[in-house]
């Protein structure tokens, strides 16, 4: 693009716009894969600190969809939410394995399909459930979608962006809180995943 405007661009304003567009977006996509591959090359050499506190996660919970829905009209967002739910954690990593699920459902649902959240608050941990109606996730594949530029079905990864770190990252986090995922997800129904996070005071 940048050639197409060093030959054509600077008289045609089609083309001028075309242009700019897709080398903001590109940018973007490119900052957005520097800043991954920065955050798992921290957890790799033990560099990357956690700050912990006690906080209710339904709170972080109401912020990420609240900021969703402001980006996502389109998608309708159904909460269940077991108040109080405390967890010790490092507040802004949880929020970002949180919006790597969100946006996840809202990347691979059809415009108008819900996206549930629930938080169940049980005896010494806290599960946290983000369930959609989208495409899902081929038996075969499932094994394999938290492994770094790992993406499901490469011909619809491609519509949708992203680099594949997503989930490695949101693993790498929940582990380093003590947590575990659990994955159920059948083609063309959808997809639930679940954080299982230890409680907080």
């Amino acid at each position: 693009y940048v050639n197409l405007l060093d030959r054509w661009g600077k008289k045609d304003e089609k083309t001028l716009q075309e242009s700019i567009d897709a080398i903001k977006s590109e940018t973007e996509s490119m900052k957005d894969l520097v800043e991954q591959l920065l955050f798992l090359a921290r957890g790799d050499n033990s560099t990357l600190q956690l700050h912990k506190q006690d906080f209710d996660s339904c709170d972080v919970i109401d912020e990420i969809v609240s900021e969703a829905q402001m980006i996502d009209p389109d998608h309708r967002f159904e909460m269940h939410l077991d108040r109080p739910a405390y967890i010790n954690a490092d507040k802004q990593l949880f929020k970002q394995v949180i919006r790597i699920l969100v946006d996840n459902s809202m990347k691979y649902s059809p415009s108008g399909e819900k996206i549930i959240i629930r938080v169940v608050a049980e005896e010494g941990s806290v599960r946290i459930i983000v369930q959609d109606n989208g495409i899902g996730i081929a038996p075969e594949e499932l094994p394999s979608i938290f492994e770094r530029f790992y993406r499901s079905d490469e011909s619809r990864a491609r519509k949708t962006g992203g680099s594949g770190l997503g989930l490695a990252i949101a693993k790498w986090i929940v582990e380093r809180h003590g947590g575990h995922f659990e994955v159920l997800s059948r083609l063309d129904i959808g997809t639930r995943i679940t954080i299982v996070i230890p409680a907080g005071e």
